[in-house]
């Protein structure tokens, strides 16, 4: 008998805690869900404060970027603003030269006729014109801090003096061995001049 009323007694226990027990089983879950939750939000906060100071950096990278390409936009204008006129006067002259000595005449023929269309713009480019723009060209490859751009400003204005100076106004230069001479060094100081501002307009892939 004394066992009938334990077991009955323990049922009712169990039916009386019931309840009880299911909300504590609950506030349990809740608590642990809960908790969860704010470790969730903890771990997403973190990973958004991370992910704002890796874009705040891109977009920092970015302005350093486009303030660099403008200001080497700026340099590759004001370098075509220097170095164009005199490399076209060059070119011109140039071509006026070479069609006036391409054939051999008399030393005296071929002098006057450069007198009359070469001399004057000649010599404008070999007083301190070309002085000037290399020292232009030089101070711009300072603000944009890369030496190879002032070697190239350098080697531009050297070959520019060994054109010319094979400029002969005696008259006593004529003939195919003088234009294949000048024919050669012209190429060479266009490369130049493509190779300086190529450097220039590329000098992040340099950097």
């Amino acid at each position: 008998m004394a066992v009938g009323e334990n077991t009955v007694n323990y049922i009712e226990i169990i039916k009386a805690t019931g309840p009880y027990l299911v909300a504590m089983v609950g506030m349990f879950f809740g608590f642990f869900q809960f908790k969860k939750t704010i470790q969730s939000q903890k771990e997403l906060a973190k990973i958004s404060k991370e992910k704002d100071i890796e874009i705040a950096n891109i977009q920092n990278i970015s302005v350093r970027n486009m303030e660099a390409m403008k200001n080497r936009q700026l340099a590759i204008s004001k370098l075509q603003e220097v170095y164009s006129p005199m490399y076209a006067k060059i070119e011109s002259l140039l071509h006026v030269y070479c069609g006036l000595v391409t054939k051999k005449q008399p030393a005296n023929v071929i002098k006057s006729d450069l007198e009359k269309m070469v001399i004057d713009d000649y010599l404008l480019l070999t007083t301190e014109k070309h002085k000037l723009v290399l020292a232009e060209a030089i101070a711009i490859c300072q603000v944009l801090q890369d030496h190879k751009a002032y070697e190239l400003a350098v080697k531009l204005d050297f070959k520019i003096i060994e054109v010319l100076s094979l400029f002969d106004f005696t008259g006593n230069s004529c003939g195919s061995e003088h234009i294949d001479k000048l024919r050669e060094v012209q190429k060479d100081l266009g490369l130049l001049y493509v190779s300086f501002f190529y450097r220039v307009a590329n000098l992040n892939e340099y950097s």
